[in-house]
Protein backbone atom coordinates (compact mmCIF):
# COMPACT_ATOMS: atom_id res chain seq x y z
CA UNK A 1 0.00 0.00 0.00
CA UNK A 2 3.11 2.24 -0.19
CA UNK A 3 1.41 4.30 -2.84
CA UNK A 4 -1.91 4.98 -1.51
CA UNK A 5 -3.31 8.21 -0.48
CA UNK A 6 -4.13 8.70 2.94
CA UNK A 7 -7.87 8.81 2.59
CA UNK A 8 -7.44 5.23 0.70
CA UNK A 9 -5.07 4.03 3.35
CA UNK A 10 -7.13 4.58 6.18
CA UNK A 11 -10.72 3.27 4.31
CA UNK A 12 -8.74 0.16 3.82
CA UNK A 13 -7.22 -0.34 6.92
CA UNK A 14 -10.73 0.91 9.34
CA UNK A 15 -12.55 -1.89 7.06
CA UNK A 16 -9.64 -4.71 7.03
CA UNK A 17 -10.06 -4.90 3.55
CA UNK A 18 -5.87 -4.66 3.85
CA UNK A 19 -3.94 -6.96 0.95
CA UNK A 20 -0.57 -7.36 1.10
CA UNK A 21 -0.02 -8.00 -2.81
CA UNK A 22 -1.64 -4.21 -3.09
CA UNK A 23 -4.89 -5.28 -4.73
CA UNK A 24 -8.15 -5.09 -2.51
CA UNK A 25 -11.79 -6.94 -3.95
CA UNK A 26 -14.86 -6.72 -1.68
CA UNK A 27 -18.83 -6.35 -2.00
CA UNK A 28 -20.25 -3.00 -1.75
CA UNK A 29 -23.28 -0.84 -2.15
CA UNK A 30 -22.27 2.24 -4.55
CA UNK A 31 -24.48 5.19 -4.09
CA UNK A 32 -24.04 7.75 -7.43
CA UNK A 33 -25.25 11.10 -6.76
CA UNK A 34 -25.89 12.70 -10.15
CA UNK A 35 -28.08 15.62 -11.40
CA UNK A 36 -29.38 15.54 -8.15
CA UNK A 37 -30.65 11.50 -8.52
CA UNK A 38 -29.46 8.72 -6.34
CA UNK A 39 -28.18 5.45 -8.41
CA UNK A 40 -28.16 2.25 -6.25
CA UNK A 41 -26.22 -0.50 -7.59
CA UNK A 42 -24.52 -3.42 -5.55
CA UNK A 43 -20.75 -4.00 -6.92
CA UNK A 44 -17.31 -5.81 -6.72
CA UNK A 45 -15.42 -3.14 -6.26
CA UNK A 46 -11.45 -3.51 -7.24
CA UNK A 47 -8.66 -0.94 -5.15
CA UNK A 48 -5.14 -1.04 -6.44
CA UNK A 49 -2.87 1.04 -4.11
CA UNK A 50 0.59 0.32 -5.91
CA UNK A 51 0.42 1.49 -8.75
CA UNK A 52 3.80 3.77 -9.58
CA UNK A 53 3.49 7.60 -9.87
CA UNK A 54 -0.47 7.03 -8.63
CA UNK A 55 -2.03 7.66 -5.00
CA UNK A 56 -4.54 4.81 -5.75
CA UNK A 57 -7.22 3.30 -8.52
CA UNK A 58 -10.57 2.57 -7.64
CA UNK A 59 -13.04 0.24 -10.36
CA UNK A 60 -16.62 -0.88 -9.93
CA UNK A 61 -17.15 -4.09 -11.56
CA UNK A 62 -20.47 -4.64 -11.72
CA UNK A 63 -22.44 -4.81 -15.08
CA UNK A 64 -25.16 -3.14 -13.81
CA UNK A 65 -23.01 0.18 -14.90
CA UNK A 66 -22.78 1.04 -18.35
CA UNK A 67 -19.39 2.52 -19.24
CA UNK A 68 -20.73 5.14 -21.38
CA UNK A 69 -23.11 6.81 -18.97
CA UNK A 70 -21.21 6.56 -15.51
CA UNK A 71 -17.54 6.49 -14.66
CA UNK A 72 -16.20 2.68 -13.20
CA UNK A 73 -12.53 3.76 -12.94
CA UNK A 74 -11.43 6.71 -10.11
CA UNK A 75 -8.16 7.86 -10.01
CA UNK A 76 -6.93 9.36 -6.14
CA UNK A 77 -5.67 13.01 -7.72
CA UNK A 78 -7.74 13.11 -10.89
CA UNK A 79 -11.06 12.58 -8.37
CA UNK A 80 -11.31 13.82 -5.01
CA UNK A 81 -11.21 11.24 -2.42
CA UNK A 82 -12.70 11.70 0.79
CA UNK A 83 -12.77 9.26 3.65
CA UNK A 84 -15.69 9.53 5.96
CA UNK A 85 -14.72 7.41 9.02
CA UNK A 86 -16.48 4.18 9.43
CA UNK A 87 -18.74 4.99 6.91
CA UNK A 88 -17.87 4.71 3.27
CA UNK A 89 -15.32 6.95 0.70
CA UNK A 90 -16.67 9.41 -1.12
CA UNK A 91 -15.37 10.02 -4.71
CA UNK A 92 -16.23 13.46 -6.66
CA UNK A 93 -15.57 13.83 -10.06
CA UNK A 94 -16.63 14.93 -13.31
CA UNK A 95 -17.77 12.39 -16.42
CA UNK A 96 -17.75 12.65 -20.32
CA UNK A 97 -21.54 11.81 -19.45
CA UNK A 98 -22.94 12.19 -16.90
CA UNK A 99 -21.24 15.54 -15.78
CA UNK A 100 -20.77 16.10 -11.96
CA UNK A 101 -21.15 13.04 -9.79
CA UNK A 102 -20.16 11.75 -6.60
CA UNK A 103 -19.58 8.87 -5.44
CA UNK A 104 -20.14 7.28 -2.13
CA UNK A 105 -18.78 3.46 -1.66
CA UNK A 106 -19.70 1.11 1.37
CA UNK A 107 -18.16 -1.93 2.25
CA UNK A 108 -21.21 -4.83 3.03
CA UNK A 109 -22.08 -5.25 6.28
CA UNK A 110 -21.17 -1.27 7.18
CA UNK A 111 -23.85 0.85 8.12
CA UNK A 112 -24.16 3.89 5.91
CA UNK A 113 -26.27 7.32 7.36
CA UNK A 114 -25.29 10.74 5.08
Amino acid sequence: MKYASKSLRTFIQDFHLTNPAGADCFNATIDFIVGGINIKIESEVHIVTSYPDKSGMVYLLSRDIRIDELPTMFEDGKESFEYIPNKNLRIEGVHHKAGNYVVFISPENAVVTY
